[in-house]
């Protein structure tokens, strides 16, 4: 019991040393090293105290997520988990895809200007992540030529290109959710860092059609413009660009999905309507992930993945 006591006394002791640090300029350098030495630290011990144990061990690793992670998002985790395992069998394993889904609505880019896709596409290879909801969901950065995404040490987030810029609603529709309570995370040019509850900040759903919604999230504190049941023109600013919830730095996640909810509606490929976009230029020195088969233009509508430099044509 004594060896149970002192572990979780050490795991606290270290989350709270950590938040702490967060604040101070170099708060996020040690915090990185403290986490190493405590996942050693704590490997050692646990290691001695159970042997080959798999059981005890994993039980162990369980401990360590539930007290590194704040509660409100290690609960949407499970819920993500969950909500993607009823979706799957829902759908019987026939989600929607780009060959399958026939878009309802007529979709721009949810800003102005050039910005850097850096997550995200309908490839197999640059697909946003293995979740359901969202699978076909992007990530929008602002980055220079030289593969910066923020000038100085990128430990505030006014120095990161893209923070504070407007934010459009990318079809007519009527808000139907929106959250507005989160403060920007700390950032430091390195690491991901989450002290809010919710895992998407700050954001806003908008209902465009039937079965068809869009989620814009990481929105910033106090920028938001709309609420619910207000209707939205294409166009229209309805917030500015922020760093809240989880997130290593200020950018803009979008996805369109069936439904309202966030954990039981399935993504859909986007395509957009009017976009010009071409390679970025020295991509490869902020992301050396693969960008191939990054474009395929049908008509007027473009489905776009990671490494292009998008903007709406004006």
């Amino acid at each position: 019991m004594q060896g149970w006591m002192f572990i979780i006394l050490i795991i606290i002791s270290c989350r709270i040393v950590g938040i702490v640090l967060r604040r101070f300029k170099e708060g996020g350098i040690i915090l990185i090293l403290l986490s190493k030495l405590m996942w050693l630290f704590l490997l050692g011990i646990v290691g001695s105290l159970i042997g080959n144990n798999t059981l005890v061990l994993f039980h162990y690793f369980f401990l360590l997520i539930f007290l590194s992670t704040p509660l409100s998002v290690f609960i949407q985790s499970l819920y993500q988990l969950a909500g993607d395992a009823f979706v799957k069998i829902s759908y019987k394993n026939k989600l929607p895809n780009m060959e399958t889904y026939v878009q309802k609505g007529n979709y721009i880019l949810p800003f102005a200007g050039k910005w850097t896709v850096f997550n995200g596409g309908v490839k197999p290879h640059l697909l946003h992540s293995g979740s359901v909801s969202q699978k076909y969901a992007y990530d929008f950065i602002i980055a220079n030529n030289e593969g910066k995404s923020f000038a100085g040490n990128g430990r505030a987030v006014q120095n990161y290109f893209c923070y504070n810029k407007e934010i459009i609603a990318p079809a007519d529709g009527t808000v139907v959710k929106v959250r507005r309570k989160s403060k920007d995370t700390f950032v430091d040019g390195m690491a991901a860092y989450c002290d809010s509850p919710d895992l998407r900040g700050n954001y806003i759903v908008i209902k465009h059609h039937e079965k068809e919604y869009s989620l814009i999230a990481h929105l910033a504190p106090n920028s938001i413009t709309v609420n619910t049941g207000d209707s939205v023109k294409q166009g229209e600013v309805i917030a500015r660009c922020g760093n809240t919830g989880n997130t290593s730095e200020p950018h803009i996640h979008f996805q369109l999905q069936t439904g309202k909810s966030f954990f039981l509606s399935p993504g859909l490929p986007i395509a957009f309507a009017n976009v010009v976009a071409q390679d970025k230029e020295n991509y490869n020195l902020m992301d050396t992930r693969p960008c191939t088969d990054n474009l395929q233009i049908i008509g007027n509508n473009s489905y776009i993945g990671r490494g292009l430099e998008v903007e709406n044509m004006i």
